[in-house]
C-alpha cells in the first residue's frame, strides 16, 4: 500500500474529522510515522469469524464515509455490511452494487496505480498535494532495529531475492550470486538478503552460490525492521515487488529486476528508481507463472544489474 500514500495524505489534509484505517499489520506498520491516520482495525484476513467480528466493530463506531481502497469482493462487502453510510471505490468484481460513489476507470490503460488512486480525489473534491510515494522511518523503530540487530552498520546493499505473487517474478538465484559477489569484490560492502514470509530457502541458496559468504548475509525481518534496513542501505536491488517501493519512498537508489508485469502499472514520479528489463515477445504476460524458458529474466545478466548499482553507488 505504499502507492496510495500520496492519496492518504491529500485525503486526510481535506478532512476536517478522524480517518481510521483497515488493513493488515504488516501493511499498517508501513505507516507508522506518517501521521496519517488516527486509529487502526487490524485484520488478517484469515476467518469468517474474525470478518464478523470486524463487521460488528466497524458497524459500532457509525461511519460516515467508507473509501475502499483495495480492489476485492470482500473489502466492499466488509463496508457494506457495517453499514457505512456513504462508501467510494472502484466497482470492480461486481461490487458496484455495494458501493454509493463508483470512481470510473480510466481511459487509458494500463493506469499507473499512484494514478489509480489520485483520480478517487478528483470524485471526491479533494485537491492533489503528492504524486510520489513517500514513508518515514521514526526514532523508536530506529532504536528498536539497532538494538536487535547491532551488526548492521555500515555501507551495505540489500537484495530482494523473492515475490510473493508468484515464480515468474524471480530473478535466477546464481544471477543474484553472481551479482553479490561482483559488489562485494569490487566495493568495501555487505549485501543482506532479505527473505519474505517462506522466501528463507532462496536466500540460502543465493548465498550458498556466492563465493564471498562472509560477506552475504540472510536477515529475517518484520516489516518496520524491513523498512529501517531499507532505508539505511547505500543501494536495494529488487525483484517487482512490495519492498522496492518501500526502499524506493525512502529515497534509497532502487534497482528493479522487472520480469513479466506492465511496468506502466507501478510508474510514478521520483528519481530513486531504475528499472531493467527484456524486450521479449511474450512479455508483459502478467502471468505467476511462466509457460514459457522465463526469457525475460534469465535474458537480464549479472553484469547489466551491476552498471546500474554502480551508477547508484
Amino acid at each position: 500500500m505504499v502507492m496510495a500514500t500520496p492519496f492518504l495524505r491529500a485525503f486526510r489534509e481535506s478532512l476536517e474529522g478522524e480517518l481510521w484505517a483497515v488493513g493488515k499489520p504488516s501493511a499498517m506498520a508501513l505507516y507508522h510515522g506518517l501521521d496519517l491516520f488516527d486509529r487502526f482495525f487490524l485484520y488478517d484476513g484469515r476467518n469468517l469469524v474474525r470478518f464478523l467480528d470486524l463487521v460488528s466493530a466497524i458497524r459500532s463506531c457509525r461511519f460516515d464515509r467508507g473509501i475502499v481502497l483495495p480492489h476485492s469482493f470482500r473489502s466492499a462487502l466488509l463496508l457494506f455490511l457495517a453499514g457505512v453510510r456513504h462508501r467510494t471505490g472502484y466497482g470492480r468484481n461486481n461490487r458496484g452494487l455495494m458501493l454509493h460513489t463508483i470512481i470510473e476507470e480510466s481511459p487509458s490503460q494500463p493506469e499507473p496505480t499512484v494514478e489509480h488512486y489520485l483520480r478517487i480525489l478528483d470524485a471526491l473534491s479533494a485537491g492533489r498535494t503528492a504524486e510520489t510515494p513517500f514513508l518515514r522511518v521514526t526514532e523508536d523503530e530506529e532504536r528498536k532495529f539497532d538494538e536487535k540487530f547491532p551488526e548492521v552498520t555500515g555501507r551495505y546493499a540489500v537484495f530482494i531475492a523473492g515475490a510473493q505473487y508468484g515464480p515468474s517474478k524471480r530473478w535466477p538465484d546464481a544471477y543474484f550470486s553472481r551479482l553479490a559477489d561482483m559488489l562485494t569484490e569490487s566495493y568495501p560492502l555487505r549485501v543482506y538478503l532479505l527473505p519474505g514470509k517462506g522466501e528463507e530457502g532462496i536466500a540460502g541458496r543465493i548465498r550458498d552460490g556466492a563465493e564471498h559468504k562472509e560477506r552475504v548475509e540472510v536477515k529475517s525481518m518484520d516489516a518496520r525492521e524491513l523498512k529501517v534496513c531499507l532505508g539505511r542501505a547505500s543501494v536495494a536491488v529488487s525483484n517487482d515487488t512490495g519492498p522496492r517501493h518501500i526502499s524506493a519512498a525512502l529515497h534509497v537508489p532502487t534497482v528493479v529486476i522487472l520480469g513479466p508485469m506492465d511496468e506502466r502499472y507501478t510508474r510514478y514520479p521520483g528519481g530513486f528508481t531504475r528499472i531493467v528489463s527484456k524486450d521479449v515477445p511474450c512479455r508483459p504476460c502478467n502471468m505467476k507463472r511462466c509457460d514459457s524458458d522465463h526469457e525475460c529474466l534469465k535474458g537480464i545478466s549479472p553484469e547489466e544489474v551491476f552498471r546500474l548499482v554502480r551508477e547508484a553507488l
